[in-house]
């Protein structure tokens, strides 16, 4: 009895260790500028996202009442914290980011924010 009492303390430890990194991995978006809801005077140069911990940049969209505005791609898949992409002049209006990224661990993570220039 006390032999399987053993086994069982063992194996949820093990599966407790091997859980708690996985755990910690996550990297949660914790800030963007334009910070979301932002009403700017003047349009942002560029995006920044930055991520509680290192995460690839998978995919990056920007819109304006529906359309597309093109992005430079260089930036993708890149490991960082702290992701900068750089705009194209932006007229005035509101507008719409999507992202996904790929935390340390492997786990997709994503979302979206907007913000307003001008009036």
């Amino acid at each position: 009895m006390r032999e399987i009492e053993m086994i069982l303390r063992t194996m949820l430890l093990l599966v407790l260790l091997v859980m708690a990194p996985a755990a910690k991995a996550h990297s949660p978006l914790v800030a963007t500028m334009p910070a979301d809801g932002a009403v700017l005077a003047a349009a942002p140069d560029s995006l920044q996202l930055t991520f509680k911990g290192i995460a690839r940049l998978a995919r990056l969209s920007l819109a304006r009442d529906g359309a597309d505005i093109p992005l430079d791609m260089d930036h993708l898949m890149q490991k960082a914290t702290q992701h900068n992409v750089p705009l194209p002049a932006l007229a005035d209006g509101r507008y719409k980011v999507r992202w996904r990224a790929l935390s340390a661990d492997g786990h997709v993570i994503k979302g979206t924010f907007a913000f307003t220039v001008g009036n």
